[in-house]
């Protein structure tokens, strides 16, 4: 599904002549490519997104480093890709959001408290829509970790 869908958009994009969000397309579908061509078999959505919210993590990395080196047309560019390929992930949950499923969770195992097994029920449950630092922090506070 999400991948016909980054080809539609490749096309789109190629016909409108859009070639930063065309080599962002590109690329992606190269990297699933390669995914499955090791896996021996097609991606998940599930694994798809994975992959792509990968790559926003790899672009928002070098965004670093273009600052530091004063380059501002690679941090426009990368803002560009950033948010070319966040139109394919699920939309992220609010920290109101987290916070309200933190507190399910930890009212749900109530005898075991551990920051471990809490994060990971948290992100389970908000099924690759919650931000990994920010429920992170959220948990810390809640049970007054770190």
């Amino acid at each position: 599904m999400i991948k016909e869908q980054l080809v539609e958009e490749m096309k789109k994009a190629l016909k409108e002549k859009n070639f930063i969000r065309l080599d962002t397309l590109r690329l992606s579908l190269s990297e699933i490519k390669n995914q499955e061509i090791e896996k021996r078999g097609q991606l998940s959505d599930e694994e798809i997104v994975h992959l792509l919210k990968k790559e926003v993590k790899k672009r928002e990395e070098s965004l670093v480093f273009f600052e530091k080196g004063n380059r501002p047309e690679l941090i426009e560019k990368a803002h560009i890709e950033i948010s070319v390929l966040q139109e394919f992930l699920p939309v992220q949950m609010s920290s109101g959001d987290i916070e309200a499923l933190v507190e399910e969770v930890l009212s749900d195992s109530l005898e075991n408290r551990n920051f471990g097994v809490i994060m990971k029920e948290v992100m389970i449950r908000g099924a690759g829509r919650a931000d990994g630092k920010l429920v992170s922090s959220i948990v810390k506070k809640k049970l007054n970790v770190g």
